[in-house]
């Protein structure tokens, strides 16, 4: 595991506010050089801390139903279904789960029937699909693209750059 400090810290926080801040606004008023924190940004980029992407909101395409589906398999076909199920372009998300369901996904439709037609045609063919639980998600409160890890998280070091 990476070491971090407030100064990785602190540029993390701003690109959560604003991916597209520029580094000399940053720096500027962080009160370091432009290229420290251009090297931490590339640093955190080339160890996968931080992703630079555009998140985009699905109701802006008119796809308003949000599920989670929880998935049961039959034993020895968790592979399969991972790659078929992350091929599926309506799904955002897919991960192993525990408990009684192997694999938990979220996906997003324009209507029920584009949901209904997902579940019954596509998601019940996946190969070693016993069954599926899916809960219709009304409001998203809180979207995970925006956590950061809590204070403790970050060494407090000296004169690192």
């Amino acid at each position: 595991m990476s070491k971090f400090d407030p100064l990785d810290q602190a540029i993390i926080t701003y690109l959560n506010r604003d991916a597209r801040i520029p580094s000399a606004r940053i720096a500027r008023d962080l009160g370091v050089a432009e290229r420290t924190v251009n090297n931490r940004i590339k640093r955190l980029v080339e160890t996968k801390v931080i992703q630079l992407i555009a998140v985009v909101n699905p109701a802006s395409f008119g796809y308003t139903i949000a599920v989670e589906i929880y998935c049961e398999l039959e034993v020895g076909h968790q592979d399969q279904a991972i790659e078929a199920i992350g091929n599926m372009p309506e799904v955002s998300y897919i991960a192993l789960s525990t408990g009684d369901q192997d694999i938990s996904l979220q996906a997003f439709f324009k209507d029920s029937e584009e949901m209904h037609a997902f579940i019954s045609q596509k998601l019940h063919h996946v190969p070693g699909m016993r069954r599926t639980r899916t809960i219709l998600i009304p409001q998203i409160i809180k979207d995970n693209y925006q956590w950061i890890p809590p204070d403790q998280a970050f060494e407090r070091a000296e004169g690192v750059s």
